[in-house]
């Protein structure tokens, strides 16, 4: 272009930080072990959710140990279960936790 300057601009790229989790505000979890898996009570709907271990287990953690991201409760959710990475992927477990933030157990913050 005749008379135009263009100017280069480089920018560097920052990576995010890794969201933590805790429990939504105002939401009380009440779990029951039923022989199927377990009865989760949610306190803001007054509705429940049949959850098998390892959903069960992470929302137990999110619940003892809030502000954890999602590798530590990947870490934790393995030695409850006593599974290998491989049994149970971290890409699974922040699909999981995505999926109740959608339906409001969870809630997910920048560290």
């Amino acid at each position: 272009m005749h008379g135009s300057t263009w100017l280069c601009t480089y920018f560097r790229v920052i990576p995010k930080s890794s969201p933590v989790w805790r429990i939504a505000r105002g939401q009380r979890l009440s779990f029951q072990d039923f022989e199927d898996g377990v009865v989760l009570f949610d306190a803001l709907a007054g509705s429940t959710h049949l959850l098998d271990a390892s959903a069960a287990e992470t929302l137990a953690i999110v619940e003892e140990a809030p502000g954890l991201d999602a590798s530590a409760i990947h870490a934790q959710l393995l030695e409850r279960l006593k599974l290998s990475a491989v049994a149970l992927p971290l890409a699974t477990l922040e699909a999981l936790l995505q999926r109740f933030e959608a339906m409001a157990l969870v809630s997910a913050s920048r560290a």
